[in-house]
């Protein structure tokens, strides 16, 4: 995936925000990517936004969870869920959360997926000013039809996989995590302090009711 980080203290970010919220979408989106129309930056240039919709998987044994280091911003260097984009499905429409999900898993943690039990967790998540990029390229341009220069907030949704025998599966870190970063993590041990991503901590606490009960 390309792109860099606007500025954090850009206000592009928020009207980003504000827009892609107004879409209403709250669970698998009907587009891989939604146009946000144009937007001016803090450096005076009026770009082309979007709305890039992306999911995050929770494999889990019901005591710990499997975390990645982040090998791109946001967060990068940092613990985070695997996670990636939803993709345009051949024929038209696009993947549902859940197919995507388990794609990433695979791609980034390199576990089989296709047999464990899914459930959504929450609503898709499209206030996320602290994740909007810049594409560097036009490596997006054919799934997503964003051009280099053109600006984009990720949207994710989580979905949690219960896969029993954790503990007995191999992890291999591809993709967006960093090499040798896929690992277990007990799911007690973990602090919204300690997350790369700050929404993840929040995904997880709402697939654990029972062990993170949200303050």
């Amino acid at each position: 995936m390309s792109g860099w980080m606007i500025d954090n203290s850009d206000p592009a970010r928020w009207e980003i925000a504000g827009r892609a919220q107004k879409l209403g979408i709250t669970g698998t989106p009907d587009q891989a990517a939604h146009s946000l129309g144009k937007i001016t930056l803090a450096d005076g240039r009026t770009v082309n936004a979007y709305v890039v919709h992306a999911v995050d998987p929770i494999i889990t044994d019901g005591y710990e969870v499997v975390m990645i280091n982040r090998k791109n911003p946001p967060g990068v260097g940092k613990p985070a869920l695997p996670g990636g984009f939803i993709d345009p499905a051949k024929g038209g429409g696009v993947e549902s959360a859940i197919q995507a999900a388990a794609r990433e898993a695979a791609e980034e943690v390199g576990v089989n997926l296709h047999q464990a039990k899914a459930t959504l967790i929450g609503t898709r998540n499209l206030n996320r000013p602290f994740d909007v990029r810049i594409a560097t390229n036009n490596s997006l341009e054919e799934k997503y039809n964003i051009k280099e220069g053109d600006v984009f907030m990720v949207s994710t949704q989580a979905v949690r996989f219960d896969v029993p025998d954790l503990a007995k599966t191999k992890l291999v870190a591809g993709d967006d995590a960093a090499p040798g970063s896929a690992r277990r993590v007990k799911i007690d041990s973990l602090t919204k302090d300690s997350m790369g991503i700050p929404d993840h901590f929040a995904m997880i606490e709402a697939a654990f009711p029972d062990r993170l009960p949200s303050l």
